[in-house]
């Protein structure tokens, strides 16, 4: 069964996963489907848990700073008013300009995104209909069987999610140019303590990156920054190897 599910993993992998929200970032399900996924986007508050994680990063706010619906573990569907302004546009004004620049028409406004939502789930209910109090959604007559599907928790993967960065100051131009070499970053794999304490590896030390059939040999240097599990290295010296990846001592 395992060998089965894994199987399925690979076969059809997560390409993108977006997280939203600091407590789904928190959950220990979501984290291990990002550990799976190829790209991953979060939309948090804080940037300290996403480290190692997200491989872009957005603002998100608090549900004090803005105007919405949500429901909540009830099933009852509610209003969210803003009662703070956020200091940076929310979710859906930053939305709304990125939607701009892609020829996407997105509202900046909670009630008309809500009006093209309802029509799907809430059966044409007007945005001014909902207060602050909601009646709970119609129960399932008793004796009813509820099909409760099997849930399988995703496999963690066995090796090291790599992390990549581009320096401020890189590509062709800097290649050129002999006396910009200093700019290009240095051929060095960052890994957490734990880490290097696990593969038996010391600062300096000659280590390779494993990852679809390709490798890149790097030198160790030991972060207390980045979490268990993850390793950080500059793009230039890392293409191709994609975010999971075995990290060998040599």
């Amino acid at each position: 069964m395992e060998d089965h599910h894994n199987s399925r993993l690979i076969a059809d992998p997560i390409r993108l996963l977006v997280v939203s929200g600091d407590e789904a970032l928190a959950n220990d399900d979501v984290r291990a489907l990002a550990e799976l996924a190829q790209n991953v986007l979060v939309i948090a508050m804080f940037e300290r848990p996403a480290r190692g994680l997200a491989d872009v990063l957005l603002p998100g706010t608090s549900y004090l700073e803005r105007d919405g619906t949500y429901v909540n573990l009830e099933g009852r569907l509610q209003r969210l008013r803003r009662a703070v302004l956020p200091p940076a546009p929310d979710e859906l004004g930053w939305l709304s300009k990125l939607g701009e620049r892609f020829g996407v028409d997105i509202s900046p406004y909670a009630p008309v995104e809500f009006e093209e939502l309802s029509t799907l789930i809430y059966d044409g209910l007007a945005f001014g209909e909902i207060g602050e109090q909601a009646p709970l959604p119609a129960r399932r007559p008793s004796g009813e069987p509820i099909d409760t599907p099997k849930r399988e928790r995703p496999a963690r993967t066995m090796g090291l999610r790599l992390v990549t960065y581009r320096p401020l100051f890189s590509g062709p131009a800097v290649e050129r140019v002999a006396e910009l070499q200093f700019q290009r970053p240095e051929p060095v794999v960052e890994l957490s303590a734990d880490d290097a304490r696990a593969r038996g590896i010391e600062p300096d030390n000659e280590v390779e990156l494993r990852a679809n059939e390709l490798s890149a040999r790097l030198r160790a240097r030991i972060s207390r920054k980045l979490p268990k599990g993850t390793v950080r290295a500059a793009e230039e010296h890392v293409r191709g190897l994609g975010h999971d990846v075995v990290l060998v001592k040599r």
